[in-house]
């Protein structure tokens, strides 16, 4: 408890510029609902005034985010990732977070490289550009080259942004908490889940040991793929903080003219940019979450090679499967198949209108009835079911979040490239490969082993727990537990009232009780009565206050 009141003190500027932050951007309201007004100098809050700024709510969210730095950039980009949770206004506006910010000096970059390898960046490497090729929030970028020759990057982390992060984070928590206490209507979205879920993220991201793992993996997934091209890592120079890897130079995916200079066909680099994380999806399980243009490069001969390994998405087989169910029967406007993928892929509510659920299934695949799958732009399709997953407040898992928003922005790429490219013919052949699996003579054979051992183990099992329930039986022994929820809190409480109740009637009988004697004529009795009753009557105040 002393710690975390020591933490909240030393945090006090950080939530004092936040909460300023939410007010000069126009959310007074939020500030003032979590009770935390109080927190901002009274002279600020004169200065900030009541005035709302002219721009729409969503992008004023987008305002604060920028204001306040690196940990509510990514808070914000992870945000329009989640249009279950949010309007697709704020998803778009989010989407928009620039993440790349002002180099930090070259001096400290060196410094940093110095702490990790124990020796000058000199003796190193051979040269290091002083100047960063790319800036983020996180990290920057600088070109080097090894004595042997070869073209790196060298990804390094932010000075001091470990400290700045873990404040932010601890502050999140906290707002988190009583945004789930004090605002009704966020209840429902789970706000500390939702935090504790960003802090794995980032701090996931932070780590580049896990990252450089990544793409070790990545690059023995595609090692025999001839199409895809993964930077190589070079291990004895990458640690938590440095991350280095092979400079990969080409043309951005999103640059036709400079596709054609170097001879590949814009609607080439669109197939084979899907078909990638399409592997990566469906026979994988391990996906690129943010395939963004600026994330994919394209070298001679049309090969792609995607950067930035920071954050992916991870899928089970069994959930693969699922996944592709939901897909061929949106395309093939099955309403059965829909419903049933969407049970068994989790996407529940605690309230859901089974036959309104039907019936908003059935008109969503009816609006493709009348379409062939190559005008069925899948984006659309896609952003419309999560509409309805709003509609009726399911829940949806994240990474069937991120794999959502991974189709859609790979779908936009390939559609910038070639306007006839049909993402839909791309997706078919691996549901199609995913069901000749699942129905295939080797999964049959292993799921029946799987089921005999299940059977086995319970036969084995059944015999004893029966004896044993038996005989319990017979000695009067046999008892049952019930686990009521919240049954201690239930008694507590009314052992509670009935206390209060008790002190009530005592100092009702004192009260009338004295009364009686100071008429009859004993006031020092009279006058201890009432003084009792008194000290009784203020406790019996303080209790049912603080119930």
């Amino acid at each position: 408890m002393i710690r975390e009141t020591v933490s909240h003190l030393r945090d006090l500027p950080r939530y004092r510029q936040i909460l300023a932050s939410l007010m000069r951007y126009g959310y007074q309201d939020v500030v003032a609902a979590l009770h935390l007004k109080g927190i901002v100098r009274p002279l600020e809050r004169v200065a900030l005034g009541d005035d709302v700024p002219p721009q729409d709510r969503a992008r004023r969210l987008r305002m604060v985010c920028e204001d306040l730095g690196p940990t509510f950039v990514k808070l914000g980009q992870v945000l329009s990732t989640r249009p279950d949770l949010l309007p697709e206004a704020y998803t778009t506006e989010l989407a928009a977070l620039r993440d790349d910010v002002r180099p930090f000096p070259s001096e400290e970059a060196e410094a940093i490289l110095t702490e990790e390898f124990g020796r000058p960046p000199s003796e190193v490497f051979a040269r290091i550009d002083p100047i960063p090729v790319a800036s983020a929030s996180i990290s920057q970028v600088h070109r080097a080259t090894l004595h042997d020759g070869r073209q790196i990057a060298l990804k390094i982390r932010r000075p001091g942004i470990e400290k700045l992060v873990h404040a932010d984070l601890d502050i999140l928590k906290n707002l988190a908490q009583l945004a789930e206490r004090r605002l009704a209507f966020l209840a429902p979205y789970a706000p500390v889940a939702l935090v504790r879920e960003f802090e794995r993220t980032l701090k996931r991201e932070m780590d580049f040991t896990i990252e450089r793992r990544t793409m070790e993996r990545c690059r023995l997934q595609f090692a025999k793929n001839k199409t895809a091209h993964i930077p190589y890592v070079v291990p004895e120079f990458s640690t938590s903080r440095v991350l280095a890897m092979e400079f990969i130079g080409g043309v951005g995916v999103n640059d036709r003219d400079g596709l054609r200079q170097i001879g590949v066909d814009p609607a080439v680099a669109a197939v084979r940019g899907a078909r990638i994380l399409l592997t990566q999806i469906f026979e994988y399980g391990f996906f690129h979450a943010d395939p963004h243009p600026g994330n994919l490069r394209v070298l001679p001969g049309g090969v792609i090679a995607p950067l930035d390994y920071g954050m992916f998405g991870q899928l089970d087989s069994r959930t693969r499967e699922r996944i592709a169910d939901l897909l061929s029967g949106l395309l093939s406007q099955d309403t059965d198949r829909v419903i049933r993928a969407l049970n068994a892929l989790e996407i529940r509510g605690d309230q859901v209108d089974s036959r309104a659920l039907r019936r908003d299934v059935a008109e969503l695949v009816a609006t493709y009835s009348d379409l062939s799958l190559d005008t069925i732009d899948l984006g659309v399709l896609l952003r419309e079911l999560i509409a309805f997953i709003r509609t009726h407040d399911l829940h949806i898992p994240p990474d069937l979040v991120l794999l959502i928003r991974s189709l859609v922005t790979i779908e936009g790429v390939g559609r910038a490239l070639d306007p006839h490219f049909d993402i839909a013919s791309e997706l078919y052949p691996f549901m199609r490969d995913l069901s000749l699996k699942r129905f295939g003579p080797w999964r049959i054979l292993g799921n029946t082993i799987r089921t005999a051992e299940d059977v086995q183990r319970i036969a084995t099992l059944l015999p004893d727990v029966l004896g044993q329930s038996l005989e319990s039986i017979k000695r009067g022994k046999l008892t049952v537990h019930f686990d009521l929820q919240h049954f201690e809190n239930l008694v507590r409480q009314l052992t509670r009232a009935s206390h209060i109740l008790t002190v009530g009637i005592v100092l009702a009988g004192l009260l009338v009780g004295s009364a009686m004697i100071l008429h009859v004529g004993s006031a020092t009795l009279a006058y201890s009565g009432l003084s009792i009753g008194l000290v009784l009557g203020l406790w019996l105040v303080w209790s049912m206050s603080r119930s």
